[in-house]
């Protein structure tokens, strides 16, 4: 009976530990929904979302949810961390027919727009409808303060440069000073201001989240602050934001925005659908460039030739150094620029005598075909010599005239001659040997134009002339030649 009596009692405790559980649970869930209800605020009936230039803007569609009621909507909204705006259509009977989920922020920024559109409803999480959308509660006042406006959170690549704009903070009067100073975040980041009293400049950026606040004072006093976040990417969250491929994702409208191109190392723009977005998809070129421009390092394995290698032991491809552009994550492919750029100078600015230089190298007929003659000179000759000039390709050790060669050269000797003496030897001995092959072609034409010459006398000599016949008895003796040709004139008559 007792063994009875302990199942007994084990069922109902355990019953019990089930109706306490779940009434718990439902407790709980009760508690989540009020708190969560408690963090949006409504905004105006007959409102809608105005979806394609929201999205333009940055805004992302999240979801689509199936609830019968405006609240489930709102705790659906809950339950996503990035949705902080939900809007729905409402039925006649108080019912809603659609409840749509968005996330209006843009690097910490409201981009969202509504317009007006009987039926609908919408709701906004406080903290956005507050900096964003909440009027004035003094609106008797005469001179409300200030609203500072920083611009929206950045990204960025370590040691780079960020401007920094409170231009969008606005008063009813006038904005007096503004200024930025840094709240958290490696502070070797530096700050400097521009012409513009509500510009600054920062640089000196390591890998790590800092934030900056602005600070605006209007003319009566008043004043108001706000905060941006810059994240500067880690090598690892470079892989998130910009190495990742695009992704149009599964909604089919037709957003432009950027991306960055692993394969071609710049940021190029794509149709974006609208929702499901990665890290890799930016608004503008500008703000791909400054978040993934130069995350072509490669760490972990040697550099090879013909790639720099990083302070922090990552390579880049050689060409990529001095570029004024910061690729490796610590900056070093820039670091050292401006000193190679003073050491240049100053190698540009040690005086030497451009004329030695000059008639110190060696004539150069170049590569084409041409045959102009040209005078060089010879520091171990000190002497000016014809050399034929191919017309291109040619150097500065090159005169039109003998005397134009020696008053440029006379005063340049063998001592300034930095190369071996034998190569300019060897390069006077080219040129005797081109003359003396030329004499001997010459010497060699006119010997065989005196051994015809003398051919064509002694021949001459040799041949005698015939005695012309004395006529006997007063009558000419005719050869047999004159009479054949007696006999051809006589019986030839002219017609």
């Amino acid at each position: 009976m007792s063994c009875r009596m302990t199942s007994l009692q084990i069922g109902l405790l355990l019953g019990a530990s089930v109706c306490c559980i779940i009434f718990l649970g439902h407790a709980e869930a009760q508690a989540f929904g009020e708190q969560c209800l408690d963090k949006f605020k409504k905004g105006r009936d007959d409102f809608v979302l105005d979806t394609n230039e929201s999205v333009k803007d940055g805004a992302t569609f999240i979801s689509s949810v199936k609830v019968e009621r405006s609240n489930d909507c709102i705790r659906s909204c809950c339950k996503d961390p990035r949705c902080n705006v939900a809007f729905m259509e409402v039925s006649d009977e108080g019912m809603i027919k659609s409840c749509f989920l968005f996330d209006c922020l843009y690097k910490q920024s409201y981009v969202c727009r509504f317009v007006r559109k009987k039926g609908f409803q919408n709701y906004i999480i406080d903290s956005v409808y507050a900096s964003d959308l909440a009027t004035n509660g003094f609106p008797d006042e005469e001179d409300h303060p200030p609203v500072a406006n920083g611009g929206p959170d950045r990204v960025a690549q370590p040691q780079e440069s960020l401007t920094l704009n409170g231009i969008e903070s606005k008063d009813d009067h006038e904005i007096v000073t503004y200024q930025w100073h840094l709240v958290s975040g490696n502070s070797s980041a530096v700050i400097e201001k521009t012409q513009f009293d509500d510009q600054v400049i920062v640089s000196k950026l390591t890998s790590g989240v800092y934030k900056f606040q602005l600070t605006v004072t209007d003319s009566s006093g008043q004043s108001d602050q706000t905060q941006i976040t810059i994240l500067v990417l880690t090598p690892e969250q470079s892989e998130d934001h910009c190495l990742v491929p695009k992704k149009v994702g599964p909604c089919r409208g037709s957003f432009p925005r950027w991306h960055y191109n692993a394969a071609s190392e710049k940021c190029e723009e794509f149709l974006f659908g609208g929702c499901r977005e990665n890290l890799n998809n930016y608004l503008s070129l500008q703000e791909c460039t400054n978040a993934c421009d130069g995350v072509s390092e490669v760490c972990g394995i040697p550099c090879r030739s013909g790639q720099f290698t990083c302070a922090n032991s990552c390579c880049l491809d050689q060409g990529l150094e001095c570029d004024k552009e910061q690729q490796c994550s610590d900056g070093s492919d820039e670091e050292n620029c401006e000193y190679l750029n003073d050491k240049f100078r100053i190698l540009l600015q040690i005086p030497v005598d451009e004329q030695k230089v000059r008639c110190t190298v060696h004539p150069k007929t170049g590569h084409c075909r041409d045959s102009f003659t040209k005078w060089y000179y010879n520091p171990l000759y000190e002497k000016c010599f014809r050399f034929n000039y191919g017309g291109c390709d040619g150097n500065d050790n090159r005169f039109d005239t003998e005397d134009t060669c020696m008053t440029t050269c006379k005063l340049v000797t063998e001592k300034d001659i930095f190369e071996r003496k034998e190569s300019f030897e060897y390069q006077d001995t080219q040129g005797h040997t081109g003359s003396i092959a030329i004499a001997a072609l010459l010497g060699l034409a006119i010997i065989i134009l005196l051994v015809v010459l003398c051919y064509c006398f002694m021949k001459g000599r040799k041949k005698q002339p015939q005695r012309q016949r004395v006529p006997i008895n007063g009558t000419q003796v005719h050869t047999k030649e004159d009479t054949e040709r007696l006999v051809y004139n006589s019986t030839t008559k002219s017609i």
